[in-house]
């Protein structure tokens, strides 16, 4: 069993309820776990054999272009894209955790965070 960790992932994107965060934007980072079997990676040293982290970062860049009024939505379409583009014979689970830096909420908040996991 293995685990692949990219954390923090940055992007500037456009989320929120409020129209000024869809205009404005604000920053975000990103951090997935990719749990499995990668017993065939390890062997053959082929990144076909492997999840490419790579990979989760494209689809994490690419997830957070669409916006959304809530991180909730962005973390499961980032794990549902996951699961939908790699083997899922390999992976035991994934874990998306979505972090919106500085959000305009009243108080002394650096950010708040949603996490979502899926297990196979």
């Amino acid at each position: 069993m293995g685990k692949i960790v990219v954390k923090n992932l940055r992007s500037y994107a456009y989320h929120g309820c409020l129209e000024a965060e869809k205009k404005i934007g604000a920053f975000y980072e990103t951090t997935i776990w990719v749990s499995g079997d990668f017993t065939e990676s390890e062997k053959s040293d082929d990144l076909k054999d492997a999840v490419d982290y790579e990979k989760l970062g494209i689809i994490v860049q690419e997830q957070m272009k669409l916006s959304s009024n809530l991180i909730e939505n962005v973390a499961d379409r980032i794990l549902n894209e996951i699961e939908g583009q790699f083997n899922k014979y390999l992976l035991e689970s994934i874990k998306v955790k979505v972090v919106k830096i500085n959000p305009p909420v009243k108080g002394d908040v650096p950010q708040v965070e949603y996490i979502k996991e899926k297990r196979f």
